[in-house]
């Protein structure tokens, strides 16, 4: 089942590369590597021993969606929307099995150039912002470094203290290429 979700990731992260036009040689240079590093990852292999484990599982990510769907959906400002997202992100224990969907969902959203196409969608930047944080409990230093500039530049495009083109913006995108060729 994994190895068919990598699988499946591949194909999706291929799929989308291939429909992106990216000009820059060291851009697309970098994308290739990452491809290869996806294919080449290990799998974690952890069977649940129960359906009860799976169910808490699955019950946990319905959770942490449904809260910060909500912090989302209230009238809290963007940046208190960001602490409390913060703050259930940092209480939160995630199992192996998520810690590996959302370095997978971050990557993604980070090679296809989506993670700050809409600053203004409240759910899809508050996700990404509570994944890149529990990304802190990851055993991979890279993982952690790509997660810690992935998780500013979504912080700062959300609450608009950078534009998607501003110079610190542009910094922490250089220290996710650099994340992603220190993890090769």
């Amino acid at each position: 089942m994994k190895k068919s979700i990598l699988v499946l990731s591949v194909l999706v992260l291929s799929s989308l590369l291939s429909a992106c036009t990216v000009t820059k040689t060291e851009e697309t240079r970098q994308v290739s590597t990452v491809v290869s590093q996806i294919e080449n990852t290990d799998v974690v292999t952890e069977e649940a021993s129960t359906s009860d484990a799976v169910e808490q599982t699955e019950q946990a990510a319905i959770d942490w969606q449904t809260s910060v769907n909500e912090l989302a959906r209230s009238d809290q400002s963007p940046t208190e929307k960001v602490e409390a997202t913060e703050k259930l992100a940092r209480e939160y224990n995630p199992t192996t099995e998520e810690l590996e969907e959302f370095k997978y969902h971050v990557l993604q959203e980070f090679m296809s150039f989506n993670y700050l196409k809409d600053g203004s969608n409240a759910e899809y930047m508050l996700s990404n912002l509570f994944q890149s944080i529990v990304l802190e409990h990851h055993d991979v230093h890279a993982v952690r470094d790509f997660a810690l500039a992935f998780y500013h530049n979504t912080k700062n495009v959300f609450t608009g203290v950078e534009d998607i083109d501003s110079d610190s913006v542009k910094t922490y995108e250089e220290q996710l290429y650099k994340a992603l060729n220190d993890g090769k």
